[in-house]
């Protein structure tokens, strides 16, 4: 049996200034098992069992052991100290590698080596520790930090976070951490190799005098406290964090980040709690600390057996014991030769392969390109020594034996050719459980996939695992008697395992210049075991493009994504507007606002004539505060002229050019060409009207802003008069040529006028729709005909008329959220009210050249407004080309984030690959869309990053909610949604109530 208790000052572990500290007021903090934490005054820990008092100026317990404390003495965001060697750490950022190609994955497994190169350029040895750890999600502080980054969040949208906060706690969700430290050399000068990074000097020692205070103090401090202290000069820490410094540089080829205290105080805890959850105990930000000012970091005991350690830990308020069984095996032999696959990554594979977490441990010590060579030559001789011994004493060398000098040799070419550095590494596992039969079962499981698939023999070695635990600890490792299983290698292997490889996805945010960009968005679903969180605007909070792409088949579930996606953003404030000819989204809104009332038969009349939760309706809202801030418009029982170009775009030179695309549209390209020339005419001449009203007003002294806002614009009404004003004369005068044009453009005008869709671009006084200034406000085209292809040739004309109506809808749409400034209901402060244009069946609207470039501008547009445009799409070649032509004018990357679902073919599929960034020719790609369940697609983050995600509705409400399936969705949706969403359901408890759960087909 054995007690451990560590601590140690902020983690500066002990004290930072002397002189800050004298002067300092003392702080007390409660006590936990005896020791004081949270720079508590100071105090003996628990040891055997016993606790003693913590408090200053009582009684002194008998003085705790040193040996029962781990060596940390100081820790801040860029170095900790460890006994007397200093340390630095660097957490490297996890890449998604799923569908990485050949030559992507070669620079992958590239970049550490180049990295380690840098490190071992000099004369000394450097001593390396690499970490993979799995860290529990703190879904609390993220649901609290998302709320808080709301323009004007709902209660029910807080709650919701929260909620989704205990559901991901709940299932366990964490994350990779990829940890590798460096040593950065030793406090105190010795002889011979001090392990001090080239390119920084020897760290100088304190001057007598220093000394001498410090001394006395350290004795004031022991015998107050029971636990030694001595001091850090800040001068000499300056010039460790300098060495630091020069360090993260060399490896900034990586592209991580300084290891914070935060974080290694979590991996300090970590392996003395096994499988237990570690504490979320707080460690304070930077701060003087005194003599008697320390944390305590970690309170454990165990029991050391000989093939695993029992780990234990005490519940703080019950006393209840927690146990945990842990053990780690060692990597005793590899192959002779292995070839770089990733499916065989060494460090990527446990996560891929075992159903438990498995935590990996590299020692290595880098070894300048001299010392390796002198190595590599020695081994050679040995060899070379040993085959000629037996050759003298007449027996034939084995052939193993002969193959060891082979590449020993090769080993030594290689280094006199290249110059390259070496390592010496031993790769540890270490698997935890919290039984012991698990643990072996895990075990075994373990050792025989190694063997199978890697060609790798793990052992476990007796007596020697708490060693092992203390080896994977932050610092120095103790010594192990072990060393048959260190390998002298290139730097190459650890670059060869693929530490960085993971399943990391979505949102990430960046600091650039000292300001964070972006945050971590909703939870959207699942990248193997790892969340994915999403939210709309965290693209061009990174000064990215203002475009999200949601492609896939019918049936494969993407409209229940872009149905999720509407419900949190206009939840959290986002002014959202929906172009919806199926009125999937209006249908959302409908059961969240009405509930099972959307069943009955009557209901649909009452919402297309406008009347729900109005007295002349019997249905009234069981949510009225949501439907209270909803409005949905039914487009076709509205007015005529609503869609009039001059009334849908910004100014009168943008309408001009609206109204002949709306005109090319209307009519086709054969008919349009034969008309073209008396509408320009009839065009140019009632704007001629309009300017020459303009300057008569400007004249009378009104303003230009004035003027605009007095004078009507002209309308598609005043062209079709004009053009028949125009043959009227052309007959009155016989001109039969002009008669001819002018007859066949005055009958199909004024037939457009009567037609359904086209007459809601004419009135004779057009009048625009609302103002559109709730959270939520859905444009449906109940009754939409669906272009069946992409191909405008191939439209019918009912299939013209609503294509283009639907390009109109859109371009009103983006001048509506084209709005300034205002003042933000919970800051008070004056800002951009986030917004966003979800475009369904954008397929329509981007099959035409003048819907791409109405698109282009929107998404640039947007951007600055921010306001984001999501297109959801069965077809993604227009899309497509929208990303060709923006990279081809230098603007690529308007979509910043696409979510692709399952084609239905190979051509399909090799459509989307672009739109992932992936070539059409990807065959990897395009099998895994084909073959995609419904609920999970592809998608390409904001960080280029492409992986396989499995969507999670997570509440039964919200897949009641966004069920379009006419089968299920009646079922779904017999039952009212709870008032509050602390009342909500999680599908997971829905489905052990037998209920449906599965994803929906949308």
């Amino acid at each position: 049996m054995f007690v451990l208790i560590f601590f140690g000052g902020a983690v500066a572990f002990f004290l930072i200034a002397m002189l800050l500290a004298s002067t300092s007021s003392k702080k007390n903090a409660g006590s936990k098992n005896g020791g004081a934490k949270n720079g508590g005054s100071g105090g003996s820990g628990k040891s055997g069992g016993s606790s003693s008092s913590s408090s200053r100026g009582q009684a002194i317990q008998p003085k705790r052991r040193e040996e029962m404390r781990l060596p940390y003495r100081y820790a801040d965001d860029m170095i900790f100290v460890h006994g007397d060697s200093v340390w630095t750490g660097i957490a490297l950022p996890t890449a998604i590698d799923e569908y990485l190609n050949a030559v992507e994955l070669q620079a992958m497994a590239e970049a550490p080596a180049r990295a380690l190169l840098n490190l071992a350029r000099g004369d000394r040895n450097v001593e390396c520790h690499y970490r993979k750890v799995y860290r529990p999600i703190t879904a609390q502080e993220w649901a609290e930090e998302l709320n808080a980054v709301a323009w004007d969040p709902t209660e029910n949208y807080k709650a919701y976070n929260f909620r989704k906060a205990e559901y991901q706690e709940r299932i366990g969700a964490q994350r990779e951490r990829n940890v590798l430290l460096v040593k950065l050399g030793s406090m105190k000068r010795k002889s011979g190799d001090s392990g001090v990074l080239p390119g920084g000097d020897d760290p100088v020692e304190e001057s007598g005098v220093t000394r001498s205070v410090r001394d006395a103090a350290d004795a004031a401090a022991a015998g107050a406290t029971g636990v030694h202290d001595e001091h850090l000069s800040p001068e000499l820490l300056a010039q460790w964090t300098q060495v630091a410094r020069e360090v993260h540089e060399s490896l900034e080829g990586l592209g991580g980040t300084p290891l914070s205290r935060e974080e290694l105080v979590w991996l300090i805890r970590k392996p003395l709690h096994g499988d237990l959850p570690v504490p979320a105990e707080p460690v304070l930000g930077s701060r003087a600390w005194g003599p008697d000012q320390f944390d305590l970091v970690v309170d454990f005991s165990g029991e050391n057996r000989k093939t695993h350690i029992v780990l234990h830990q005490y519940d703080e308020l019950t006393g209840e014991r927690h146990t945990s069984y842990t053990t780690t095996l060692v990597a005793a032999s590899w192959p002779t030769e292995t070839r770089f696959r990733q499916s065989t990554a060494w460090a990527r594979y446990a996560a891929q392969h075992v159903d438990f977490p498995v935590e990996i441990d590299m020692r290595f010590t880098l070894i300048p390109y001299l010392k390796f060579q002198d190595r590599a030559k020695k081994i050679s001789g040995n060899l070379v020594d040993e085959m000629n011994d037996m050759a003298n004493s007449g027996r034939a060398p084995g052939t193993q034996l002969a193959a060891q000098v082979s590449r020993a040799q090769n080993l030594v070419d290689d280094v006199e050719e290249h110059k390259m550095p070496g390592m010496e590494a031993q790769i540890r596992f270490t698997i935890s459980a919290p039984d012991l039969a698990e643990l072996e079962r895990r075990r075994r499981v373990l050792e025989m996939q190694f063997k199978q698939d890697l060609k790798v023999t793990l052992l476990r070695p007796s007596r020697q695992q708490w060693r092992l635990l203390q080896s994977q600890l932050p610092g120095d490792a103790p010594k192990l008697p072990i060393a048959p299983y260190l390998r002298l290698q290139e730097v190459e292997q650890l670059g060869a395992g693929l530490p960085t490889a993971g399943t990391e996805l979505g949102d990430n945010p960046e600091r650039r210049s000292g300001k964070q960009l972006g945050w971590v968005g909703n939870l959207v679903g699942w990248a193997g075991k790892t969340p994915v969180h999403y939210s709309l605007h965290v693209g061009p909070a990174r000064n990215d493009g203002g475009g999200v792409a949601i492609v896939g088949a019918s049936g494969g579930g993407k409209s229940s994504l872009a149905l999720q996606k509407f419900y949190e953003e206009s939840e959290s404030g986002v002014r959202c507007l929906v172009i919806d000819p199926k009125t999937d989204f209006a249908q959302l809104c409908y059961y969240l606002a009405f509930g099972s009332q959307v069943n009955d038969p009557e209901f649909p009349l009452d919402a297309e004539a406008g009347l729900l939760g109005t007295p002349q309706s019997r249905f009234q809202p069981v949510n009225p505060e949501f439907w209270a801030e909803t409005e949905v418009v039914d487009l076709l029982k509205g007015q005529a002229g609503v869609l009039d170009p001059w009334v849908v775009a910004r100014d009168v030179p943008s309408g001009r050019l609206l109204a002949e695309t709306m005109l090319r549209g209307f009519l086709g390209d054969e008919d349009y060409q034969r008309v073209r020339l008396p509408v320009i005419e009839a065009m140019a001449t009632v704007v001629g009207w309009y300017n020459s009203a303009i300057r008569q007003a400007t004249e009378q002294g009104l303003s230009a802003r004035d003027a605009e806002r007095q004078v009507p614009r002209p309308t598609l009404w005043q062209v079709v008069d004009e053009v028949a004003r125009a043959y009227d004369e052309a007959l009155a005068s016989g001109d039969r040529e002009a008669v001819k044009d002018l007859k066949l453009a005055q009958m199909l005008l004024t037939e457009l006028r009567t037609l359904p869709y086209a007459r809601l671009a004419f009135a004779e006084k057009p009048q625009t729709l609302s103002a559109m200034r709730k959270r939520r406000t859905v444009i449906t085209l109940r009754g939409f005909q669906t272009p069946a292809s992409s191909d405008p040739r191939s439209w019918n004309p009912a299939e013209r008329l609503a294509a283009t109506a639907l390009m109109a809808v859109v371009e009103l749409g983006s001048q509506m959220l084209d709005v300034g400034y205002e003042k933000n209901p919970v800051t008070g402060e004056v800002g951009l009210r986030p917004k966003a244009l979800f475009v369904d069946e954008a397929y329509v609207v981007t099959a035409t050249e003048s819907g791409r470039d109405l698109m282009r501008r929107a998404l640039k547009q947007g951007r600055s407004y921010l306001a984001v445009i999501v297109l959801i799409t069965q077809q993604a070649i227009d899309l497509v080309q929208i990303e060709d032509s923006e990279a081809r004018s230098g603007g690529a990357n308007q979509i910043h984030t696409v979510f692709a679902f399952k084609q239905k073919s190979a051509q399909e599929a090799s459509l989307v690959a672009p739109l992932l960034g992936r070539p059409e020719s990807d065959t990897k790609v395009s099998n895994s869309l084909q073959e995609l369940r419904t609920g999970v697609c592809l998608q390409r983050d904001v960080d280029k990053r492409v992986g396989t995600v499995a969507v999670d509705l997570v509440f039964q409400e919200i897949l009641a909610a966004t069920d379009t399936n006419g089968t299920t969705r009646p079922g779904r949706q017999s039952v009212d949604p709870p008032l509050s969403v602390w009342d909500w359901t999680f599908m997971q408890e829905a489905a052990r109530d037998d209920r449906p759960a599965e994803p929906v087909a949308s």
